[in-house]
C-alpha cells in the first residue's frame, strides 16, 4: 500500500473526507499559517551531515532523554546526543532487531509507534510512561517514520506533546495537501501543535521533487522543527530567518537540492 492508499485509510478511519479537491485558497491559509508560526532562533546540527542530521535549538543541557521512532541504519543523532550530554535516547522499530549504534544510552524496543498498543504498536503517551517515571518537560522529540506520524500526532494530545522542549519531526507526502481530506487532517494536527510549539526550522528532503498545482508549491517531504513556545525569548536570534539555513545539508547526496518555497517562511511574503 502506497503513502497516499494509507493516509486516505486513516483519514476515513478518523472521519475526515476523502477525495475532494482542494481550493487554492484553501492551502495558501495553511501556508500562511505555517509562516506565522515561524521564529528565528540560534541552532545547532546534531547528527552529522546528510540524512540523520537535524537543525534544533542547543537547550540539551536542559534534556535527559530523546524519545526517536524510527530506526535507520545509522543512528549518528542518538550518539552524538550521548557522547555530547549524555542524553538517554528511547528508540523504536519493528522493523529492525536492534539499533546501527551499541550504547548504553540507546534504550531499544522492537515496536512500531502508532496509536495503539498491542503486540506490534505502542503508542507515544504510553512509551513515554513506560520509559521514565516523570512527566516533566526534560525531553525531545525526533521521529521519522514514513508517513506513520499522522496516526502518532491525531491520536496525542496537546499535553503528551508539550512534555517535549522541542521536536523535529518529518513529514512525509505532503503532495497530498491538494486533497481536502488531507489537507483538513495535516491542519488539525498543525494546529494542536501550534497550541505549544512555534516552527524554528525547516528542510525540505531532496528524495523527491517539489509538488505544484496553480502556482502553489509544495516540497513532498519536509523535516520541521518546532520549540516549545515558553523558550523562544531564551533562544532568539537577532538575524532574520533565511532558508536555506549555513548549517543544512542535503539528505540525498547524489539527487539535485531542493529549495523551501518563499510562502512558507519568508516574512515580507505575508
Amino acid at each position: 500500500m502506497n503513502i497516499k492508499s494509507q493516509l486516505q485509510s486513516f483519514a476515513l478511519k478518523n472521519g475526515f473526507i476523502v477525495n475532494k479537491a482542494v481550493a487554492p485558497n484553501e492551502i495558501k491559509d495553511f501556508i500562511l499559517r505555517f509562516n506565522s508560526k515561524y521564529e528565528s532562533i540560534d541552532l545547532v546540527r546534531i547528527g552529522g551531515d546528510g540524512d540523520g542530521g537535524y537543525l534544533l535549538p542547543d537547550n540539551f543541557k536542559s534534556v535527559e532523554y530523546c524519545f526517536s521512532p524510527g530506526v535507520d541504519y545509522t543512528a549518528n543523532f542518538e550518539g552524538q546526543l550521548s557522547k555530547d550530554y549524555g542524553i538517554k535516547s528511547f528508540m523504536a522499530d519493528a522493523s529492525v532487531s536492534k539499533p546501527p549504534l551499541i550504547d548504553d544510552n540507546l534504550i531499544f524496543i522492537s515496536k512500531f509507534l502508532g496509536s495503539k498498543n498491542d503486540s506490534q504498536f505502542i503508542s507515544l503517551s504510553d512509551w513515554i510512561e513506560d520509559s521514565i517515571a516523570d512527566d516533566m518537560d526534560n525531553k525531545i522529540l525526533q521521529m521519522d517514520i514514513e508517513g506513520g506520524e499522522y496516526d502518532v500526532l491525531i491520536s496525542e494530545s496537546a499535553k503528551t506533546l508539550a512534555q517535549f522542549s522541542s521536536m523535529v519531526i518529518e513529514f512525509h507526502g505532503l503532495q497530498n495537501l491538494f486533497d481536502r481530506y488531507f489537507l483538513q487532517m495535516v491542519s488539525t494536527i498543525f494546529e494542536k501543535i501550534y497550541q505549544n510549539f512555534s516552527i524554528c526550522h525547516v528542510h525540505p528532503n531532496n528524495c523527491s521533487p517539489v509538488a505544484s498545482l496553480n502556482g502553489i508549491d509544495v516540497p513532498r517531504t519536509i523535516e520541521v522543527s518546532f520549540i516549545r513556545n515558553d523558550l523562544i525569548e531564551k533562544f532568539k536570534s537577532d538575524l532574520p530567518v533565511s532558508l536555506p539555513h549555513s548549517l543544512d545539508q542535503k539528505n540525498v547526496e547524489n539527487k539535485p537540492d531542493v529549495s523551501m518555497p518563499e510562502p512558507w517562511w519568508k516574512k515580507d511574503l505575508l
